[in-house]
């Protein structure tokens, strides 16, 4: 298989739309210019495997200060509300200068949708 069958084969675009329109719900509601991101997991995984039918995301608040706690637990249970299976969370900033920095984030899985 050529790489560019490869590269046409995955549809990088597919959860753009869920992907927006979690990132404004979020701003609306908690501000913090989240960013998210979502994708599937490669192919061809094993029946018993429990990421099979499953795919990944993450919210990235751009925000260099860390979220009240109550704020924080807010923002959960919303993500959760949304049917999102939260993997982890990370309510923390850190700045490494001349490294690189570490933003609240909240990593989920959710089934996938097919293309």
């Amino acid at each position: 298989m050529k790489l560019t069958d490869i590269l046409l084969e995955v549809d990088y675009n597919k959860y753009d739309k869920e992907s927006d329109s979690l990132a404004k719900e979020l701003d609306v509601k908690f501000g913090s210019s989240p960013y998210v991101s979502m994708g599937d997991y490669a192919g061809g995984r094993k029946d018993n495997d429990p990421l099979k039918g499953k795919a990944y995301g993450k919210v990235t608040f751009r925000v260099k200060d860390e979220f009240e706690q109550s704020d924080w637990n807010k923002i959960i249970s919303f993500i959760k509300s949304k049917g999102l299976e939260i993997t982890q969370d990370s309510n923390y900033y850190e700045n490494d200068p001349g490294e690189r920095e570490y933003f609240p984030s909240v990593k989920f899985h959710f089934n996938q949708k097919e293309s």
